[in-house]
């Protein structure tokens, strides 16, 4: 695990979009069991797990509705986006904008943690390219306009963090941040990626920077 800098011990208030997503799925187990709050954007109620947990609240809406995200981001301390587009369905940069908007909104703002995508932000110019051919230059260039909002967001503080390749092999607690190029980085297990974004809540050494690596480490 890196050395976090600047932690807190307090609970945390923390409202997450794409909860029954697979890298979030296991960040909501993690976040409760570190003793967070958390508060779920979701489209079907029925698929949060665990529903009936009191330290969990669930939220019926879109990500690409302001007005729902509002509702989300109302007296948070932290924002996790988990989201990811599913096929065609391109919602990364309009998510994005809505959490930031309706963050930004807040009398008291909260810190966002997003993650998009080792080769977006010209993080790697050949993992650009193998993410383009498999999955279609719209949907990359979805993922890229995201990227790009949030390094340019001038009010809201944020973590934005590019994984390497997602793997669904069990977690190691363990994960490697690097600000190089991300060409070969290793890749990297659902629930490691939602072990970081736990880590993060607390730690604060990651805002602002303009797009880290997040890759797997033995």
């Amino acid at each position: 695990m890196t050395e976090k800098v600047g932690v807190e011990t307090a609970t945390y208030k923390v409202a997450v979009l794409g909860a029954t997503g697979k890298v979030g799925k296991h960040f909501v187990r993690q976040a409760l069991e570190a003793g967070y709050t958390l508060r779920a954007l979701v489209r079907n109620a029925a698929k949060l797990e665990p529903s009936e947990h009191p330290q969990i609240e669930a939220v019926v809406g879109d990500a690409t509705k302001l007005e729902d995200v509002m509702k989300l981001v109302t007296d948070v301390d932290v924002v996790v986006s988990c989201l990811g587009n599913v096929g065609k369905i391109h919602i990364m940069t309009p998510a994005f904008d809505n959490i930031l908007k309706a963050a930004a909104e807040q009398e008291k703002i909260p810190r966002c943690l997003f993650i998009t995508s080792t080769g977006c932000g010209g993080s790697s110019w050949v993992v650009k390219q193998m993410l383009m051919l498999i999955g279609g230059r719209a949907g990359f260039q979805d993922y890229d306009r995201a990227d790009s909002r949030v390094r340019n967001e001038p009010t809201v503080p944020y973590v934005l963090v590019r994984p390497a390749a997602l793997t669904d092999k069990p977690g190691t607690g363990k994960y490697k941040i690097s600000e190089t190029d991300g060409t070969f980085a290793r890749p990297i297990p659902r629930a490691d990626v939602a072990t970081f974004l736990v880590d993060a809540v607390k730690d604060k050494q990651w805002d602002r920077k303009p797009g880290i690596q997040l890759s797997g480490k033995k």
